[in-house]
């Protein structure tokens, strides 16, 4: 029960366009996925939320950077906001024995700007070069709808522009009856620069357990990001440096009584 889907330098102009947002927040928009080819099939490769298929042929890595290489009289002419895709290439599905396999492939060419002068004279200042991008996701299928995963996504790009790579784990243990369960995510970002020996590290990493089924329910967990967690180049992360713990007591009916149809409580 495998797929492979394979496009060769798509063309996505009859794709719904985006919405103008003026985003006066910090963090970077977060759109959803229009192109077809990224949101059929896709469900592997969403594991461990290090995949945001909008990196694939969207902004360049040095968009902004044409802008602070201006001599006097110079403007920039032309910069495009996205990168053109040669191929993209996935191929997923689960044997017999309930793993999944997920392999997802594609290559963006080089973007350039244009700057011109008064005079008419242009040059090109390059936005991001020849990139390739990869994910592979294994995810077991266990009993009592447990299940874990392993993931890897890569970015190599051309030249002396900066590589990343991330490893990451999901995972889902419960008991028979379905009653407790024991789950979380963890994650390793590498950025590999041209001018140093020794990649930059980050890591996260998530935990959570408690009850989760029945009228009474609780858990507790705990998500940690280091101030060097970057898994950007593929995946989306609005904030880093942080430690969060919580503790969660829920108390909810199901069934109508008196003239409540249900009711939740949470603290």
């Amino acid at each position: 029960s495998f797929t492979l889907d394979m496009t060769l330098v798509p063309d996505f102009r009859q794709v719904q366009s985006d919405n103008r947002v003026l985003n006066l927040s910090p963090f970077e928009i977060r759109y959803d996925e229009n192109r077809q080819f990224f949101t059929e099939g896709t469900e592997l490769f969403s594991k461990g939320g290090l995949f945001y298929s909008r990196r694939i042929g969207g902004v360049p890595v040095n968009y902004n950077e044409p802008y602070n290489e201006l001599n006097t009289g110079e403007y920039v002419k032309t910069d495009p906001s996205t990168t053109q895709l040669i191929n993209a290439t996935k191929f997923s599905g689960r044997t017999s024995g309930n793993l999944g396999i997920g392999i997802f492939n594609a290559t963006s060419v080089a973007s350039y700007a244009v700057i011109s002068d008064s005079m008419g004279n242009t040059r090109k200042v390059m936005t991001q070069p020849l990139t390739n991008y990869n994910e592979i996701v294994l995810d077991q299928a266990l009993k009592n709808n447990s299940y874990v995963s392993l993931v890897n996504t890569n970015v190599t790009r051309e030249g002396k522009t900066y590589d990343a790579n991330v490893t990451g784990t999901e995972f889902k243990f419960a008991n028979k009856k379905n009653r407790y369960a024991f789950n979380g995510n963890a994650a390793l970002t590498q950025l590999f620069y041209a001018d140093s020996s020794k990649p930059v590290l980050g890591y996260l990493y998530y935990l959570n357990a408690g009850k989760i089924s029945g009228n009474f329910q609780y858990n507790l967990n705990a998500t940690v990001k280091s101030d060097k967690y970057d898994p950007n180049d593929l995946g989306i992360s609005f904030i880093n440096n942080t430690i969060e713990f919580y503790a969660n007591v829920y108390y909810n009916i199901y069934k109508p009584f008196w003239k409540v149809n249900n009711l939740y409580t949470n603290i």
